[in-house]
């Protein structure tokens, strides 16, 4: 009798251990700088109570941000970390006499909650999910298989309110213009807009436009001109207002334009 009562004793102190610790782990959780992933409606979670597999479960957060457990009935936990949440069950067990010293585990077995829609210039356009808290553009971006060639290029962020925000792509990726993914953003990555050159140049073909360039740093993108080569014998095909192509002359410091369709002549022996 004795030893039942020692052994007894034993385990109940090894149980109130146990909860310390992962009160404590709560804790440090809690309190570290790294940024906690907050459960919502939609998230699958795993329930697990030491020593009382008749409470473990795996639910589905419902739209209210509530989950149902055994004995302890509907329990709102939106807005929690799994370690908050799993303090905030051991205390309802505790708090209405069914488990003496509980240890509750919660895991995150699917993150439903937080969705984002990337489409445009990537790999794999659809839905994602932040799975943690922090994660910034250039984060889902490389999820997605993004595209992201030098010049123009573009990341649209639409917001759920619907608010609108063009970033030029190469300060996304540069970090200048980087910055946090919200719940419901949709991102949409346009592909840099281009012109073609050909004539007198070295390499003629298809460039991305860059911010601010001219005709004459155009050939330069080209390779630069080939012997024959003029810069003063420049024209370009490009879309009017009525949409129509038309072909005029331009000079080395003009601007080039979208689909410009540049070519360069050669000079006069």
């Amino acid at each position: 009798m004795r030893f039942l009562r020692t052994s007894f004793l034993l385990l109940l102190a090894l149980t109130s251990a146990l909860f310390s610790l992962s009160t404590e782990y709560a804790r440090a959780q809690t309190n570290s700088a790294v940024p906690l992933y907050l459960i919502g409606p939609g998230d699958i979670i795993k329930i697990t109570v030491y020593g009382e597999a008749v409470y473990d479960t795996s639910v589905v957060v419902d739209k209210d941000g509530s989950v149902p457990v055994y004995e302890l009935g509907s329990v709102v936990i939106s807005g929690l970390s799994a370690a908050q949440v799993g303090d905030k069950l051991a205390h309802e067990f505790r708090s209405k006499g069914i488990l003496i010293s509980p240890v509750v585990n919660v895991a995150v077995l699917e993150f439903r909650s937080k969705p984002v829609f990337i489409f445009g210039n990537v790999g794999k356009p659809g839905e994602y999910y932040l799975d943690r808290e922090g994660l910034k553009l250039t984060d889902m971006l490389a999820r997605s298989g993004a595209i992201l060639g030098v010049g123009g290029g573009t990341v649209r962020i639409i917001n759920r309110a619907g608010a609108q925000t063009d970033l030029l792509a190469a300060k996304v990726l540069s970090g200048e213009l980087d910055r946090l993914v919200t719940p419901g953003d949709t991102v949409i990555v346009t592909e840099a807009a281009t012109f073609y050159i050909s004539g007198e140049v070295q390499r003629g073909g298809s460039y991305p436009i860059e911010p601010g360039l001219t005709m004459g740093r155009a050939i330069a993108l080209a390779g630069g001109l080939t012997a024959r080569g003029a810069r003063n014998k420049l024209k370009v095909t490009r879309k009017d207002e009525t949409g129509e192509d038309d072909t005029i002359k331009v000079r080395a410091g003009d601007m080039v334009h979208p689909h410009d369709d540049i070519v360069v002549g050669a000079r006069i022996f």
